[in-house]
């Protein structure tokens, strides 16, 4: 049997900004059932990390998908928060936003989240991906990635992923580390 290192998952105090739409597009779901999929795909393809949802960051928008890598290899470390936030600032933190059809607006918002993430990434159905993939040079004159995925064959293709690229602000991506830090629970993490 394969071991499976574990998603961390942490709570956002993100407002769910469909509901400032009405009731009729608050109840869809589209969009988030598509990052669910995704998310299970991704998970079973990098391991286990610490993620978060719907992640807001004042004046930089909120980032349908954070993710850092995690590969404890110690089961016997002890963690405190302060060790926490070292390890996690030495990690890559990938913030996705996921849009159905609209890879401009996506475009815009993963380009803000480039002053606290290390990786900015759009994620597309591979049926709607085209129009973005025509257009693949903006991504990467913006060193924003652009990936698609396909719900049901879990494949996930990665068109630009950027190397070698930092957050924008290390002062923003500080706060997202504390941010992040603060929410681990330190006893999932010794498991």
């Amino acid at each position: 049997m394969e071991f499976s290192p574990p998603v961390y998952r942490i709570r956002s105090k993100a407002y769910n900004s469909r509901r400032n739409f009405g009731p009729e597009v608050g109840r869809k779901r589209g969009e988030s059932n598509f990052l669910r999929a995704f998310e299970r795909a991704y998970f079973t393809q990098v391991g286990g990390g610490i993620a978060a949802n719907e992640f807001a960051q004042p004046q930089l928008g909120v980032a349908d998908l954070v993710w850092i890598a995690w590969n404890h290899q110690h089961g016997d470390e002890e963690f405190t928060a302060l060790s926490i936030e070292k390890i996690l600032q030495r990690r890559t933190l990938i913030a996705f936003e996921a849009k159905l059809k609209n890879w401009q607006q996506a475009l815009q918002q993963a380009y803000r989240y480039r002053y606290f993430s290390d990786k900015a990434i759009v994620l597309m159905p591979h049926e709607n991906a085209n129009s973005a993939i025509s257009n693949l040079a903006i991504f990467e004159e913006h060193r924003v990635g652009l990936w698609s995925f396909e719900k049901s064959t879990q494949r996930i293709r990665k068109y630009y992923t950027p190397t070698r690229v930092k957050a924008l602000s290390p002062a923003a991506r500080q706060k997202a580390i504390a941010q992040i830090s603060a929410q681990v629970d330190l006893s999932k993490l010794g498991k």
